[in-house]
């Protein structure tokens, strides 16, 4: 499976739109210090506006998977957000940008259902993206309903180091066959990445959602002692697919999300690219009952609940734990 030319357009845009998203961030959320989510609903549909208009000069057959559409960025936007969305997009792709042109590539793909289909995240991480900590720009590909493709654009990757290096932010990619990469967000050589070879669950590191109503911690509690865990195990908060990335890099062993609500079932771009990335690292990923990711079901993997990301090593005794735990 040749995804060359694809995995380069996907890594292109991907740029582009992390950097759209950190001049909106600079100049809305760091100098303007404004407050709500203003800034980051102005991000989300200026990057996925310029995804959608590489996807349809690209790859025009193809069907897409994401959240903004143009009925909410007319009906919901003010008149002032809309002209910024304009504003930073006429910016990024250097030519001027009308409204309808928004409207028509926040909508390309949506009504198609195709072997193809891109899954986007404009950004993944909102909370993380207005408080400066982790969040990405997310591009994954399926066909026939499996992952083949993965991209995620991370400008916060490094947020929380101690010692963060001159370059914030990180690409990771895969494409089917071909391995798992990372390079400097800003461009450079890319460095294959693999998963970690802990087997010890007393040793690994468990990546958990940032916001407490992503993942249910009492029940993470009831895990973590089933595998024999004391207080104080190596555990990290992040937001975003940046904890998929985590683990294809080795930097983190086990994500787990399950949220309290039993209705709830995940979102399709929340975990598509990552789960490319991390499976082509040598990673395993299910639901937390061991059953793989149904990316079949529409904008929700209404087969599966929650999800379950490891470095394989780790899998059947997280599993195993799981069960135990009275879901």
């Amino acid at each position: 499976m040749n995804l060359a030319k694809e995995l380069e357009i996907a890594k292109t845009i991907a740029r582009m739109a992390a950097s759209v998203c950190q001049n909106i961030q600079e100049e809305l959320v760091v100098k303007a210090e404004k407050t709500g989510r203003e800034p980051v609903t102005i991000a989300d549909y200026a990057s996925q506006a310029i995804i959608g208009h590489a996807l349809a000069a690209n790859f025009s057959d193809d069907a897409v998977l994401s959240e903004e559409r143009s009925e909410e960025y007319m009906l919901l936007l003010s008149n002032e957000q809309r002209l910024q969305v304009q504003r930073f997009v006429t910016d990024a792709l250097g030519g001027y940008v009308f409204e309808d042109d928004i409207c028509v590539w926040l909508d390309f793909g949506k009504q198609k259902q195709e072997q193809r289909t891109w899954v986007i995240d404009p950004i993944d991480g909102t909370k993380g993206f207005l408080g400066q900590r982790h969040y990405c720009i997310a591009i994954g590909l399926l066909i026939d309903g499996e992952p083949v493709l993965g991209t995620l654009a991370s400008p916060g990757f490094f947020s929380d180091e101690h010692n963060p290096p001159q370059d914030i932010g990180a690409l990771t990619f895969a494409s089917r066959g071909e391995g798992a990469y990372i390079e400097a967000l800003g461009g450079g050589k890319p460095v294959p990445i693999r998963v970690s070879a802990i087997n010890d669950p007393l040793r690994a590191t468990m990546l958990t959602s940032f916001e407490s109503a992503h993942t249910d911690m009492t029940f993470m509690d009831r895990v973590e002692r089933a595998l024999g865990r004391k207080r104080g195990a190596p555990r990290r908060r992040l937001d975003s697919q940046d904890k998929h990335a985590m683990v294809a890099t080795g930097m983190g062993e086990v994500y787990m999300r399950l949220v309290p609500d039993s209705n709830f079932r995940e979102k399709m771009w929340d975990h598509a690219a990552g789960c490319a990335v991390v499976t082509e690292a040598g990673g395993r990923v299910t639901d937390v009952h061991g059953q793989p990711l149904d990316f079949t079901t529409g904008t929700r993997m209404t087969n599966n609940r929650g999800v379950l990301v490891t470095n394989g090593y780790l899998h059947d005794a997280i599993l195993a734990a799981v069960a135990s735990s009275d879901i």
